[in-house]
């Protein structure tokens, strides 16, 4: 009898990631009485690594000699998934408990061709992460663009938005790639991951092929993981190079050459406007507000977290950053319009 859900777990030298997220899945399916199975992959990380991955849990370890990237890996592990349904995992995720039911239910529904779970940034489930940044040709332009009024209503329309799928959740335009439940049906509908991607874009130009077929992606909050975001291979020196590639041929494909050339060209000359510099990344309460952080000027796309309280930003993730600013920004719940925006640098150790 095949297992109600293969789980397609890709790694590159994150072990220690892979095998805490292999037993949070584990602890997750026992008590939502799910039998399912876990094949985990590995791009490539060496010998080393390959016999920690070997104890790790999993029901199928597949050794791959060369990092194919997180495309590559999934790919790999899809042709041996033994279910009808699949969930394609980062290796740095942690389940929480009852994670995995509410995304194979809302997968039962044949319109739609994927969905994800809610994912927080911190052990204490405070920050969530963002849903996902809708493509599209002037969403990509604001987010190298500051300063302006124009701006301001892209922020706010963008906050509104993603605190609605925070909180009650639904259909959306891109969903992070992070943990996906798909269908085998949709795989075999519009393709498999785009291998040509070496880092990030990869879900994003997938996702763009789910939505062409008429299919819908949903966005799933009473399903909750925690994504140690920062921690594996996107913080390694080959990131930035590999993620400069990917996104130069995801702008390519879909807006020409011509559009590749614009953004290129307001990637080059950006240049962020001047904010209030922050002795530590906290910001005071704020009754009816929000937080949005960000590493990126524009604060978009951005972790949140309500104000009510107040904000710090907990020092685990503080450790994990790689030196840089780190952009917070205040915002109204009710409108999503920003208040006030402030940049912590963290330094060189």
């Amino acid at each position: 009898m095949p297992p109600d859900v293969s789980a397609v777990v890709v790694s590159h030298s994150s072990a220690r990631e892979a095998i805490e997220c292999i037993a949070s899945l584990r602890a997750a399916w026992r008590e939502e009485g799910i039998r399912g199975e876990i094949v985990l992959v590995d791009c490539g990380s060496g010998a080393a690594e390959a016999r920690r991955l070997e104890s790790a849990g999993s029901d199928l370890f597949l050794s791959l000699a060369e990092n194919r990237g997180y495309a590559g890996g999934v790919n790999a592990g899809l042709a041996r998934a033994g279910s009808f349904r699949i969930l394609v995992c980062n290796a740095d995720v942690v389940f929480r408990p009852g994670s995995v039911g509410p995304l194979l239910e809302e997968i039962n529904d044949p319109s739609v061709g994927a969905a994800a779970p809610l994912a927080f940034w911190d052990a204490e489930d405070r920050l969530r992460l963002p849903p996902g940044w809708s493509p599209g040709f002037l969403s990509d332009l604001a987010q190298l663009s500051t300063g302006r009024s124009r701006h301001d209503v892209r922020f706010a329309s963008f906050a509104r938005e993603t605190l609605r799928l925070w909180e009650r959740g639904g259909s959306t335009s891109h969903l992070s790639g992070a943990v996906l439940a798909v269908r085998r049906d949709v795989f075999d509908r519009v393709g498999r991951f785009d291998t040509r991607f070496p880092f990030e874009f990869e879900e994003t130009e997938w996702e763009d092929r789910v939505r062409a077929s008429g299919l819908v992606l949903r966005f799933v909050p009473r399903a909750r993981i925690r994504h140690l975001w920062g921690s594996s291979a996107a913080a390694s020196s080959e990131a930035p190079a590999r993620r400069a590639r990917s996104r130069r041929l995801y702008w390519r494909r879909r807006y020409g050459r011509l559009g590749r050339a614009i953004l290129e060209r307001a990637s080059g000359r950006f240049r962020p406007s001047p904010v209030p510099r922050i002795a530590e990344p906290r910001l005071p309460p704020h009754p009816g507000g929000w937080v949005a952080v960000s590493t990126n000027p524009s604060v978009l796309p951005f972790a949140g977290s309500p104000l009510d309280e107040g904000f710090a930003l907990p020092e685990e993730l503080a450790a994990r950053l790689p030196p840089g600013p780190l952009y917070l920004r205040s915002f109204r719940a009710t409108d999503g319009r920003p208040l006030e925006t402030f940049i912590w640098q963290k330094e060189e150790r």
